[in-house]
């Protein structure tokens, strides 16, 4: 076999690319700078039901309304678009990113667009309406806090547990929801830790003998023996001097714990759940005696937003002694678009405000500017600062000959030139016809710009 028969194929970039666009869950749309579709994938024609070979190679405004296309807000702005809510059709939800793309003389020649479908969730926001209206009196309702509740269920009593996460991803009621469930007699004892002395603390969580307190007939009782025969959570954990951590980590491990001052063993009759912001940020022997449950943040989660919302939405309503509104189809994709970066505490709050403010189903308008800013805006064309002055020129010469009911001397004595320079305006400007024909204005439409139906 001579050498030249031996040879290596190497893939074309444009092969690749179209593996690549086929592979995607997403969908993407490619157009170049004059709107036409040269890319259209897979997920593109499910999304829409539209085959490639129809769409491809013609303007995608003959699909598509104009103020609807995020490629059109691109080429026209050559703005990046990230994460915005999107509705380019009535039936059809999504949260988009879109992009210019650049020639090598840098010029913009085309744009690209990659959409999440996210119709099917919207939709399902009325039958988590329901199921959150007839499960009024649990606990947030969703997939991940069902996964954790039911992780701290299946925990052996006394079900001691570390719940992890973003602060305000809901673990303190995550605990008082396992407490409730398990209908303990006990209290429901929900404390924060705090960076003080190693002393103080550990008086706080395990109690003292009543020689170092001030009643010394008296023991002080420490948070684990208040919260007898119920829970105890210690919220922020990881704030606790680390002696205590260890300390504490030994109480759940031998079920007994020594309060301050040599009284004891007592007997540790309560469930112990702490909080923090993830595993490494607690004692290593606090990790090896609670068993972790891990709350991730909205941002990771957010197919469960929508729920959350609907969830705070009703709560508040009925507080207020009224009927929980309905979230428009708009209001609710812009909930799912969110990132929530406060996590369920932000929820609570603008699910509070938009109960305020709305006096129907809740809309973008009772929602706060952090979401209604995700909307994606209508593209607005960039006007020259000439083409903007001739605008404004023509605007004010048009509003005088209103007022002078079309008398050009008059006119010109307004607008401060001679009739001669107002002559050379009008034809300059292309509006001599105009005037001519118009008939004359009456005195209250003097104070309207520019030609009536314009």
């Amino acid at each position: 076999m001579q050498p030249d028969e031996f040879h290596t194929s190497t893939p074309r970039p444009e092969h690749i690319l179209r593996t690549v666009l086929h592979m995607v869950d997403d969908a993407v749309t490619v157009v170049d700078r004059d709107g036409r579709v040269v890319a259209w994938n897979r997920a593109a024609e499910v999304l829409y039901n539209i085959p490639a070979d129809e769409i491809v190679g013609r303007p995608i405004t003959e699909f598509f309304a104009l103020e609807s296309l995020a490629v059109h807000s691109v080429l026209t702005t050559g703005a990046s678009i990230t994460h915005a809510y999107h509705r380019p059709r009535p039936d059809v939800h999504v949260l988009i990113s879109a992009a210019p793309v650049y020639d090598d003389a840098g010029d913009v020649a085309g744009a690209i667009a990659v959409e999440r479908d996210m119709t099917v969730i919207v939709r399902m926001s009325e039958e988590n309406a329901r199921q959150l209206g007839e499960a009024d009196g649990d606990l947030l309702r969703t997939q991940t806090v069902d996964r954790a509740l039911n992780t701290l269920l299946a925990l052996a009593r006394p079900g001691h547990a570390l719940l992890v996460g973003p602060r305000g991803t809901g673990k303190r009621a995550i605990a008082e929801a396992s407490h409730r469930h398990l209908e303990l007699d006990g209290p429901f004892l929900a404390v924060r830790a705090e960076p003080r002395a190693a002393a103080l603390m550990d008086v706080a969580i395990f109690g003292a003998d009543g020689s170092l307190v001030l009643s010394p007939d008296a023991r002080r009782q420490g948070w684990l023996e208040r919260a007898a025969g119920g829970t105890v959570l210690i919220q922020d954990a990881h704030l606790l001097p680390r002696a205590v951590q260890t300390k504490l980590a030994a109480a759940v491990e031998e079920g007994r714990f020594h309060p301050l001052g040599g009284v004891g063993p007592l007997p540790l009759a309560c469930r112990v759940m702490a909080s923090a912001p993830s595993p490494e940020s607690v004692d290593p022997a606090l990790v090896r005696a609670l068993p972790i449950v891990e709350l991730p943040a909205i941002a990771q989660r957010r197919s469960e937003s929508l729920a959350l919302f609907r969830f705070w939405v009703s709560r508040w309503a009925k507080e207020r002694g009224g009927i929980p509104p309905g979230i428009s189809e708009e209001a609710a994709g812009l909930i799912q678009a969110y990132a929530w970066p406060g996590n369920i505490r932000e929820i609570v709050q603008a699910a509070r405000m938009a109960v305020s403010l709305a006096h129907g189903d809740i809309a973008p308008a009772h929602l706060p500017e952090a979401l209604r800013s995700l909307h994606l805006k209508p593209a607005r064309r960039r006007v020259s600062l000439a083409d903007q002055s001739k605008a404004l020129e023509r605007a004010r010469i048009l509003e005088a000959l209103e007022e002078a009911q079309g008398n050009k001397s008059r006119a010109a004595q307004l607008l401060g030139i001679s009739r001669a320079a107002l002559y050379y305006k009008l034809k300059q400007l292309g509006v001599d016809d105009v005037t001519r024909s118009r008939p004359p204005a009456s005195r209250d439409s003097a104070d309207r710009p520019g030609p009536r139906g314009a």
